[in-house]
């Protein structure tokens, strides 16, 4: 599974069976099978006319990959791509609900307010990635300084690393 930034804000997670794109909001040639909703409103996305968009709560299967979306006052993703367990969502968003969430082995987390992010490493068994704009900040409030700051991050379930690993994608 591989989890790229392809513009700002704009994340593409890509594994054997399906690809989702997230919060689309410009033309690109990347094909993919659903657009999910993180930080932008649905209609200032930019999808293909037959492209699913995910937006709320609910229970999804795209492409063989089984997904859901909890809503409580914000929206938390929960997928599972080739075998690797992902929360993703907004940093706020995880901190309204991190009681009712349990550990996955990625969390995926939009960097969309400074706030003390400590409460992920809870959340996450192997790998937290952070994006946006705040990103750098958001992995130093946790202590990871020297956060790895890359375009893409690849993982396969057989190769999650035993010792939580800090990234932030740009």
């Amino acid at each position: 599974m591989e989890i790229a930034l392809l513009y700002k804000n704009c994340l593409r997670i890509k594994g054997k069976r399906a690809t989702f794109v997230v919060d689309p909001s410009k033309q690109d040639k990347v094909v993919y099978n659903a657009a999910m909703v993180v930080a932008q409103p649905a209609e200032r996305l930019y999808v293909h006319p037959d492209t699913v968009v995910i937006e709320g709560p609910g229970e999804y299967e795209i492409a063989g990959v089984k997904m859901s979306a909890i809503n409580d006052g914000a929206i938390v993703y929960n997928l599972v791509v080739d075998g690797v367990e992902i929360y993703l969502g907004k940093i706020s968003s995880f901190e309204k609900m991190q009681h009712k969430l349990k550990e996955q082995h990625v969390v995926i987390a939009y960097a969309d307010s400074m706030l003390n992010a400590s409460f992920v490493t809870s959340l996450s068994t192997n790998v937290i990635i952070f994006y946006g704009d705040r990103a750098t900040e958001l992995a130093a409030s946790i202590g990871k300084e020297k956060s790895e700051a890359v375009g893409k991050y690849s993982i396969t379930h057989d190769k999650l690393p035993q010792v939580v690993e800090t990234v932030v994608l740009e």
